[in-house]
């Protein structure tokens, strides 16, 4: 499939721009930071750079060296959340795609929105309707932003990354030396801790604003079908359309969030060594840790700096900084 340039995709979104920016101050400064980006990413880049090249003599890699973020603001959905949120939100994605952007060598980056998100979704799962259906038919602003990024690695893999995230070390220094030539997923820890209301204790779960995999890799595979087959089990259950369905928090971590991830992780690292893995093997590591084609890296790779689960905001292994500013409560309303 051809993929859509930024040109195109400035183009294509014009329609959506103008409705936005009807009547209302703030909406127009969201659009102006948006479009600064575009023009940004469109100055520093050739169309030759833009998509990856690689000589036919040479090895498909391992991680697929492109970058996707996506971004969907054009207000808020719910009435928790205001216009100056919004406007804030962009603001910081703005300021924090620039440290993406240009990427080591042959690096691709993907900047997109709901539109181009659809687009993706309906060409790379086209012969599997019922993932197309329910990823349409969503209207959670997590949900729908947990499942695309789900999406976009099980369908083209490389790096996801939230766009209040901010890269710190270098792309190509991401996998340490001893496991590039064989990690195909790589995933960060973001709670390890104890905690009384949890089960065994503990509070434990992966990172899922920075997300690194290969193309099709069992874990976004897994998640991308555990999600389609909940939300048709959960609407069947209802007699509801999914875009009807009244969504509470616990629906949001058991399907698209931390604990549906989790399970995902642990069945597949499980799956490659032959016995039962949970977060007791894994938890306070030091060093990365490879199970099978998996590498489970300490806390400070992607979620240094918090104030829990002994992270250190200043240690050499820091690889993103994570902004915590809620990106995904803010809806595109051309998904509605």
């Amino acid at each position: 499939m051809e993929k859509p340039s930024l040109t195109s995709l400035s183009v294509t979104s014009a329609h959506h721009m103008r409705r936005f920016t009807c009547c209302r101050p703030d909406r127009i400064l969201i659009f102006l930071c948006l479009l600064a980006i575009l023009i940004f990413f469109r100055s520093q880049v050739s169309p030759a750079t833009l998509h990856i090249n690689l000589n036919s003599s040479n090895p498909e890699p391992l991680i697929p060296a492109q970058v996707w973020q996506l971004y969907t603001t054009v207000g808020p959905r719910d009435t928790n959340t205001t216009h100056q949120d919004a406007l804030k939100a962009t603001k910081l994605a703005a300021n924090l795609a620039a440290t993406w952007f240009p990427v080591d060598g042959a690096w691709t980056y993907r900047f997109i929105g709901s539109e181009f998100g659809t687009h993706f979704v309906k060409e790379h799962f086209k012969t599997q309707r019922d993932i197309v259906d329910v990823y349409t038919s969503l209207r959670v602003p997590v949900m729908a932003s947990d499942f695309l990024r789900y999406l976009l690695l099980a369908g083209d893999g490389g790096v996801y990354a939230d766009s209040d995230v901010e890269m710190i070390k270098p792309l190509q220094d991401w996998v340490p030396e001893p496991y590039r030539n064989v990690t195909r997923a790589m995933i960060g820890i973001e709670k390890d801790h104890p905690a009384e209301d949890e089960p065994e204790g503990w509070s434990f779960r992966f990172v899922q604003h920075t997300l690194i995999t290969a193309k099709a890799h069992p874990i976004m595979m897994n998640m991308v079908r555990n999600i389609t087959d909940k939300m048709l089990e959960l609407s069947n259950e209802k007699q509801t359309p999914i875009a009807e369905l009244d969504l509470h928090d616990r629906d949001v971590v058991r399907i698209t969030g931390p604990r549906g991830f989790k399970d995902v992780v642990f069945e597949h690292l499980s799956k490659q060594v032959g016995n039962s893995i949970g977060w007791r093997n894994v938890t306070k590591i030091t060093e990365p840790k490879l199970f099978g084609d998996t590498l489970v890296v300490p806390i400070n790779f992607f979620a240094a700096g918090q104030k829990h689960s002994g992270s250190d905001g200043a240690s050499p292994d820091k690889r993103v900084q994570h902004y915590w500013s809620g990106t995904w409560r803010h809806w595109d309303e051309s998904m509605a």
